[in-house]
């Protein structure tokens, strides 16, 4: 477990300082031992989330990519003062909240030596609704029942780092269509 959390926690690293660029610098390389020191940080508990969500036999690029979607679709449907509360309470999502999901999903497609899968699909940060995030979803070769999976996982996540009502309320009927309860 530890070995797989490392090579996630390196992936996701990797891919969060490489940006657009797809550079890794000694700069880089000191923030990547710094993340992989402090369990707390942001970057380790995003590659925590990851791993769950990789347990639901899916690549890091997907869950990158998936947890992008439904963040993006948070990001356009809530008032932009709860969706700023969200990502100060869970500073982990600001790691995987990218603007660019196309770019997001890019620089781990380039860590991993893969193409990105986004590249063709048009504006994926303008998510308006749950079909949209199945598009993306399938754009980075999930089926897009699999929303039904992440939101969970996601929620769940959300709630243990102290997010409560009514926001994760919100959050729970905007990622599966149905009335938190």
């Amino acid at each position: 477990m530890i070995k797989k959390s490392f090579c996630l926690t390196l992936t996701l690293a990797l891919g969060l300082s490489a940006g657009a660029v797809h550079a890794f610098s000694l700069g880089d390389a000191a923030k990547l031992t710094s993340a992989i020191a402090a369990p707390d940080s942001a970057t380790a508990q995003s590659a925590e989330l990851v791993t769950r969500l990789t347990d639901l036999n899916v690549s890091s690029e997907q869950a990158v990519g998936g947890t992008s979607a439904l963040l993006n679709l948070a990001k356009n449907q809530l008032p932009s003062t709860d969706y700023s509360q969200l990502l100060s309470s869970v500073p982990a999502l600001s790691n995987l909240a990218g603007n660019d999901l196309g770019n997001q999903v890019g620089a781990v497609s380039g860590l991993l030596g893969k193409t990105n899968p986004l590249a063709k699909s048009a504006a994926q940060s303008e998510m308006h609704s749950l079909t949209d995030v199945g598009n993306a979803f399938s754009a980075l070769g999930m089926d897009a029942s699999m929303v039904s999976q992440f939101a969970p996982t996601l929620l769940q996540f959300i709630g243990n780092q102290g997010v409560g009502q009514p926001l994760l309320g919100t959050l729970t009927s905007l990622w599966t269509g149905q009335p938190a309860g």
